[in-house]
């Protein structure tokens, strides 16, 4: 696709810096996110390829894909923790980022369904209690969460090539704003 009018990032080294501030490609600098990606996939990069994904959309956005992406990988769309998604997309409140979370709680920590959960959490609001002074999360977390979500679901199914690659094209299409 490579039109990621959603995407606010413009230097490739700098999205991958987000992912890991410790590998940051000195060929990524200049070049565009998408043109990167695009690389990053025709190497055979797809893990990776999914993390830079996450990492170039906004965070609710990033939540978008990863509960388009579990759906399309078999996670029932009756699920307890897509319904909690879909109704936090529908109206991304507080109170059903935190329901999110306490759903998640309850759930198996390896699981494709608590990662995008904590996703939801850690997508923006404060992380302490409700009571507390505010505490934003980490910036890049909810990325994290979301691809782990969806890197998980993928290797969950009997073909975990073909799930990532149908993951990136609904994560590209996200970022093209469809």
């Amino acid at each position: 696709m490579g039109d990621w009018k959603l995407s606010t990032w413009t230097d490739a080294a700098q999205l991958a810096a987000s992912v890991n501030p410790r590998e940051v490609p000195e060929a990524a600098r200049g070049i565009a996110p998408s043109d990167w990606f695009t690389g990053l996939r025709e190497a055979g990069k797809a893990s990776y390829a999914v993390n830079f994904l996450a990492h170039a959309m906004p965070r609710y956005e990033c939540v978008v894909w990863a509960v388009r992406a579990l759906i399309e990988l078999g996670v029932d769309r009756a699920d307890p923790a897509i319904v909690a998604a879909l109704r936090w997309i529908d109206n991304p409140s507080d109170n059903l980022r935190r329901a999110a979370s306490d759903l998640g709680e309850t759930l198996d920590d390896e699981t494709p369904q608590a990662l995008l959960c904590k996703a939801i959490f850690l997508s923006g609001g404060s992380i302490s209690e409700e009571d507390l002074p505010a505490i934003q999360p980490p910036p890049d977390i909810c990325a994290k969460l979301a691809a782990a979500a969806v890197l998980t679901a993928a290797f969950i199914g009997k073909d975990p090539s073909g799930a990532i690659t149908a993951s990136l094209q609904i994560g590209e299409s996200v970022l093209a704003g469809s």
